[in-house]
């Protein structure tokens, strides 16, 4: 947790990091916010939400086929089983 001090010291700094109870943050469009940041801070949240696609993307795949090889092993096991 940040102390009073800390608070105090960083607002003094000039910094535009403010701690606030959740209750009391006012609504930011991500437009808003978006228009105000560098082109290079831009670029870094591009890459970042393209990482954050590319392992969704990854993780569904292979919850998907190890999906499959469940049905496969299941299948596999009911055959072998019943040799009729």
């Amino acid at each position: 947790m940040i102390e009073s001090a800390t608070c105090v010291s960083i607002l003094k700094e000039g910094s535009i990091m403010t701690i606030h109870a959740p209750s009391a943050d006012p609504i930011v469009s991500p437009a808003h916010v978006w228009a105000h940041l560098s082109t290079d801070l831009q670029l870094h949240v591009v890459r970042l939400l393209a990482q954050l696609a590319t392992h969704l993307v990854l993780a569904e795949s292979e919850a998907i086929s190890q999906r499959g090889k469940e049905t496969l092993d299941a299948l596999s096991a009911t055959h072998q089983q019943d040799p009729a």
